[in-house]
């Protein structure tokens, strides 16, 4: 009876015989293989789409997106919850991360701690409330402390998204399902590759279409980016002239005077006004710059 495997643990015809390759040889299966992460991920577009959308409504409705996962798939989470702060200057918690083994296992492997359906649920319902959205992450598709979560928030009544390299995900039943065709990996069953590269992509898309949709970016820049060290004030700076059309010594003296808010310090320039009002126009446009500015 021949081996049942599952899509991300299937042995993968293009690096046979890997281990004795050139390196030039290993370098080009590799290039190739990554290429198949991206292609995965656009044809993913429509559900992309839909998650998008759900952590826009999310956000607006004063929910939190909680992504969760185990082993890299955690890891990714944790990396993207990170972000969103210093760049869209979101709340602390909107953006939160899950990891089976806790904090620990972000630097090393937890053995055992993904099996574990009942510790994903207790988890979730420590930290969650009705209003978030929950955003599992499992190569496989049926990593128990995943699922566990996600069976939890269905009960609850929770949106939810789950993001996987094989097919059975979809059986979790999902608010939306984003399946990623990455296939067999160049080392069998090493889901660090091709299927976490996917998944970085696809969060990345998650979180920065929907805070550009909610005013935390204007045109394609950074404008709500929290500048917290000399190289991000510089940034903001840099930011200031390119969205005012001033100059870098004007720029520097507006970020000094907002303390380096690149969306008040480009009203102050460009409509000629006092902090103050600035604050005033960008509350009452709901934090749009293109709207405090008529554009």
């Amino acid at each position: 009876m021949p081996l049942l495997l599952t899509e991300t643990e299937a042995l993968n015809k293009n690096s046979q015989n890997f281990d004795k390759l050139p390196i030039n040889k290993m370098a080009d299966v590799m290039f190739a293989e990554n290429f198949i992460a991206a292609t995965a991920v656009k044809k993913a577009k429509k559900e992309i789409i839909k998650a998008v959308q759900l952590v826009e409504e999310t956000y607006l409705n004063g929910g939190k997106i909680i992504f969760i996962g185990a082993g890299t798939s955690g890891r990714l989470g944790v990396l993207e919850a990170a972000e969103c702060p210093p760049t869209f200057n979101t709340p602390k918690n909107l953006f939160t991360a899950i990891i089976a083994g806790g904090k620990k296992a972000v630097f090393e492997s937890v053995e055992g701690a993904e099996d574990n359906s009942k510790q994903g649920a207790k988890d979730f319902l420590k930290i969650a409330d009705k209003k978030d959205l929950l955003i599992g992450i499992a190569s496989s598709g049926t990593t128990p402390y995943v699922l566990g979560a996600l069976n939890t928030a269905k009960k609850q009544g929770n949106k939810t998204v789950f993001i996987s390299s094989n097919k059975i995900a979809k059986k979790a039943g999902a608010t939306v399902t984003i399946y990623l065709n990455t296939g067999a990996e160049v080392i069998s069953g090493s889901t660090r590759l091709k299927a976490g590269t996917a998944q970085k992509l696809v969060l990345n898309m998650l979180t920065t279409m929907a805070m550009a949709r909610v005013g935390k970016v204007y045109k394609n820049y950074m404008v709500d980016l929290q500048a917290k060290n000399e190289k991000l004030k510089t940034r903001a700076m840099r930011l200031i002239a390119l969205a005012a059309g001033i100059s870098a010594k004007e720029a520097k003296k507006y970020a000094l005077k907002t303390n380096y808010s690149v969306k008040e310090a480009v009203i102050m320039s460009k409509l000629k006004i006092s902090q103050k009002q600035a604050k005033e126009i960008l509350k009452k446009h709901k934090g749009f710059l293109r709207g405090a500015l008529n554009e």
